[in-house]
Order: C-alpha cells, then sequence, then structure tokens
C-alpha cells in the first residue's frame, strides 16, 4: 500500500504528486516515537496494535523512497518503449517499475530494520507494549532498573547488549545485503 502510494505519485506527478506526499508531509511532521505512541494509546496496548503504530509511522519514508526511486525508473527507454506499445497504465506500474525499484527498497528495508526493532524496543520500554507475561526486551530493560546498579545490574543491562547487538547486526545484514544486489564485493 505504501509502495503504491508512492509508485502513483511518482508516476503520475503534478496534482496526483502533490496530494500524495503532502499526506505524508502530516505524517513526518510528527515525531515518530511520540506519533507511535499515540496510535498505540488510541487503539490499547499489544504486540499487534503497536506493529499498527510502527507501521503508521514508518510508511511515509517508504512511500517518499518508492516515489523517487519511480521517478528514476519512469525516465529510462523501456518505459518509453512500453508506452508506445499500448501498455496499459497498472500494468507498467506493476510489471515494469514495481520490479525495478524492489531492489533499492529491499536494501533499505534492511537496513532499516534494526531501527523499527529499536523503535519498538522504546515503546515497550515505556509501558505501551505487550502486557507483562509476555517478555520483551524494551520492558526487561525497564523492570530492569529497579535492580541498577546494585544489587543485580545485569538484569538492566543484559537485553540493552542484545538490543544493540541485534541492531548492529541487522544494519550489517543489511549493508552486506546492499552491496550484494547492487554488485558491489561485500566487505
Amino acid at each position: 500500500m505504501k509502495g503504491l502510494i508512492g509508485m502513483v505519485s511518482g508516476y503520475f506527478g503534478k496534482y496526483v504528486d502533490e496530494a500524495g506526499m503532502r499526506v505524508t508531509d502530516m505524517f513526518l511532521a510528527f515525531p515518530a516515537i511520540i506519533l507511535a505512541l499515540a496510535v498505540e494509546a488510541a487503539i490499547g496496548r499489544g504486540a499487534i496494535n503497536a506493529a499498527i503504530a510502527l507501521v503508521v509511522v514508518w510508511w511515509p519514508t517508504y512511500a517518499r523512497l518508492f516515489r523517487a526511486e519511480t521517478l528514476r525508473v519512469k525516465t529510462q527507454y523501456f518505459i518509453d518503449a512500453a508506452k508506445l506499445s499500448g501498455t496499459r497504465t497498472m500494468r507498467l506500474i506493476f510489471r515494469h517499475i514495481f520490479p525495478n525499484v524492489l531492489t533499492p527498497i529491499v536494501s533499505y528495508a534492511t537496513i532499516d530494520l534494526g531501527n523499527v526493532i529499536l523503535a519498538y524496543s522504546i515503546i515497550s520500554f515505556l509501558g505501551f507494549g505487550v502486557p507483562p507475561p509476555y517478555p520483551e526486551w524494551g520492558r526487561l530493560v525497564s523492570e530492569g532498573f529497579q535492580y541498577f546498579p546494585a544489587p543485580a545490574w545485569w538484569y538492566a543491562i543484559i537485553p540493552g547488549v542484545i538490543i544493540t547487538i541485534v541492531v548492529i547486526g541487522l544494519a550489517l545484514l543489511g549493508d552486506g545485503i546492499s552491496e550484494f544486489i547492487t554488485g558491489g564485493t561485500i566487505t
């Protein structure tokens, strides 16, 4: 859905582009964590509601990225050839533009996954995640602060270190995938 908004805005341009990008600007005007907390407070606590809140926060970035890539791809000669051969607009978007904009989007999404996990941990740290019988890294850090610095400092430190390792690992994985997809060498 978010990609469709970006691709349609980038392909049609003018008024469609203005309308689509102004809607994304409205969502980007709010700080991400505050908007996610507001959405989750409005719809209730839980893992699915936290995921919905994060989608509400993250979709404008991907819509803009899809738009930018669509603007790049639609100037290629094969798009002109498809238009001249009578290809319908939606078929052109889904058959020719979408596969060509997907590669940079996948690269960015793998790098961005660490940011999503970090934001979800922040939401659960603040008490808006899954209710207490279920473990979450952010809530474990929050609950561990009552034992910090003594007698059991590791209750807060260990989940924080795990979050850090996972986020850095996903960023490195995303960088490697990006290098592999673009034909560079993985260093």
